[in-house]
């Protein structure tokens, strides 16, 4: 591989994580909006049984680029960070 093969693979690199921000910035707002309704509805901030389904049904159509454990690992970060972001908004 050529510095400018290395390069050209950075560059794309740099755009999947501008994507990845991007998305993760957008379901950060769909979990207030979320957190909005289930507050004004008197609805549990946690769906803990809806949390199970998505990260089944997201581990089915994984791909292979990680592995089953790892990318469980890192949506229920996601999740975790979801609630937290719907609690303090939903408390401030």
């Amino acid at each position: 591989m050529t510095t400018d093969e290395l390069h050209q693979l950075r560059c794309r690199m740099d755009a999947i994580n501008l994507r990845l921000c991007a998305v993760l910035e957008e379901r950060a707002q769909l979990c207030r909006a979320i957190g909005a309704w289930k507050q004004l509805h008197g609805v549990a901030m946690a769906d803990p049984a809806r949390e199970t389904a998505m990260l089944t049904l997201l581990l089915q159509h994984a791909g292979t680029g990680f592995d089953a454990k790892a990318l469980a690992r890192i949506l229920r970060l996601v999740f975790d960070e979801s609630r937290a972001i719907v609690m303090r908004a939903t408390t401030s």
